[in-house]
């Protein structure tokens, strides 16, 4: 890649990195939790699902978005929107004309090769004398020219108002190894008394935990992106009185690893929910482990008020004020060394052979930890006289920077990855190289990192060799296999999946997408 084009890259994942350090908030599209339940249907090759919601009489409107699940669709879709069953107590406002049309309560959709996993946005609103107990669903059904048929539906529920919010900004210090406890606490400002609350934090490495509470259920992959390790949600039953505040109580707080890179700035995001509220937003989330340790709890802040009667399904009516930003400052110093791998190859011309590009990470620190040790890219420049005949997905084309990755006979390659790396943790990069022409041809690794002004501890080994030595005459291994080092084929951070996701996947989908609808 040219000089400018790799700093055109770098600015434009350091714009999207620095907005993911201001706010570690979820963000949408993420795979289901497995002990969720999602209305999702799948018929004849691809896989959509829609969300639920909760409306309050005359509280906002909700979003109801049907994702493709997995691959893109490859060809043109028609999606069909039966509104019929939530007509009378919900009003349904879709993208108009030239994409959609609408014949009575049926809304009709088509596109194109869709490249967001967002298929089609309506924005749900509750007309004037919705009660409280109604319930619907929204059935959708694409159709594709040549994928076949899915289904899926999403249901629409009027609840009782609630207003939940969240309590201030927390800041705090630590050094690797510190434990530090995190202040956390929610409020009710609405008229009715909110009958339970959960809690969602999604948070940088550096905020890791330090007990796992039994009625908290964590996430082992993590959160919603990659810079976003740490998941966990918390359920109380506490019912919170108009004017009342609780506080997160049992010395809660987390555990600063004792590798995270220092100095630097964790950033993280508390949102409280109603239980029914979580309940629509809880399929987006993957949270696999059960917690086994003590049960947290709410710890009231002044006089209980006697609560109220109601038994409905509660929504809050303001979200926008449930969040609190956390933010760790990390004291020390302690950074980490990653060395490029260097590889080499003996094979005849003509043969392919599997190759893998990587890096070691030598220590002390982790790397990819989030703040000021945002992310790595692995560009590969592939040995002239040499084909790469297969990429890694989460590899692009070093000069098509809007494509999907893997594609294979690029000149050059970035390769992404954002997976916390331990010392002596490796990234494996699984290529195949066809050799085209004999002679001692080379290549290079190159490590680079951003924001653009992240180095590690020893830029002298960001760069290693790509050695072929390809001739007519060439011999394999004794054993007939190819001798090949460099690093292990063994992924350690887990790449080989399409990484693109949180910031960087934003980026490029934004570039990429052609028609998505939005209401």
């Amino acid at each position: 890649m040219r000089k400018h084009e790799t700093r055109r890259w770098l600015a434009g994942l350091a714009v999207v990195g620095a907005c993911v350090v201001a706010s570690a908030a979820p963000a949408p599209a993420a795979p289901a939790s497995p002990d969720a339940s999602p209305d999702v249907a799948a018929v004849a090759g691809f896989t959509t699902s829609a969300n639920d919601v909760t409306l309050a009489p005359g509280g906002p409107g909700k979003t109801v978005i049907l994702r493709l699940v997995g691959e893109k669709l490859q060809d043109s879709y028609v999606i069909t929107v039966d509104v019929s069953a939530i007509d009378a107590f919900a009003e349904v406002r879709g993208p108009l004309d030239p994409f959609c049309t609408r014949a009575g309560t049926v809304l009709t959709c088509k596109a194109y090769q869709e490249d967001a996993p967002d298929l089609l946005s309506l924005s749900i609103h509750p007309r004037a004398g919705a009660q409280v107990g109604r319930e619907g669903r929204i059935r959708f059904t694409a159709t594709t020219t040549g994928s076949g048929t899915s289904t899926a539906a999403s249901t629409v529920l009027v609840g009782e108002a609630v207003d939940l919010v969240a309590g201030p900004a927390v800041k705090v210090t630590g050094g690797p190894g510190a434990r530090v406890p995190v202040g956390l606490s929610v409020g009710n400002q609405g008229r009715e008394t909110a009958r339970g609350a959960v809690l969602l934090v999604s948070a940088m490495y550096g905020l890791t935990p330090s007990q796992r509470y039994r009625n908290c259920r964590y996430g082992s992959k993590g959160g919603l992106n990659h810079f976003t390790p740490n998941l966990f949600v918390c359920t109380f039953d506490d019912e919170i009185a108009p004017g009342r505040v609780f506080r997160v109580g049992g010395g809660f707080g987390v555990t600063v690893p004792g590798d995270v890179s220092a100095p630097n700035t964790q950033t993280g995001t508390a949102t409280w929910f109603t239980p029914q509220d979580w309940a629509d937003q809880q399929p987006r989330y993957t949270l696999d482990q059960q917690g086994t340790g003590e049960v947290l709890r709410l710890e009231q802040v002044g006089t209980r008020l006697p609560v109220g009667g109601s038994r409905a399904a509660q929504t809050d009516v303001r979200p926008t004020d449930n969040d609190t930003a956390i933010e760790l400052t990390v004291t020390g110093n302690q950074r980490a060394d990653l060395a490029a791998d260097e590889v080499r190859i003996t094979a005849r011309v003509g043969e392919t052979v599997p190759v893998t590009i990587g890096y070691t990470n030598r220590g002390p620190a982790s790397s990819s930890n989030g703040g000021r040790d945002f992310y790595t890219i692995v560009k590969m420049t592939v040995p002239k006289g040499v084909t790469a005949v297969k990429a890694p997905r989460n590899c692009l084309d070093a000069d098509i920077q809007d494509e999907e990755g893997g594609r294979p006979g690029a000149r050059a390659y970035l390769c992404y990855q954002y997976d916390v790396i331990r010392k002596g943790g490796k990234v494996a990069l699984p290529f195949s190289f066809r050799i085209d022409r004999a002679g001692a041809l080379t290549g290079r690794t190159e490590l680079l990192y951003g924001p653009t002004t992240t180095t590690d501890l020893d830029p002298r080994n960001d760069t290693a060799k790509i050695l072929v030595n390809a001739g007519s005459g060439g011999q394999g291994g004794d054993d007939g296999t190819l001798p090949i080092t460099g690093s292990p084929t063994v992924l350690v951070a887990g790449v080989g999946g399409v990484l693109l996701l949180a910031g960087v996947g934003s980026y490029l989908a934004a570039r990429r997408r052609r028609s998505r609808f939005v209401a």
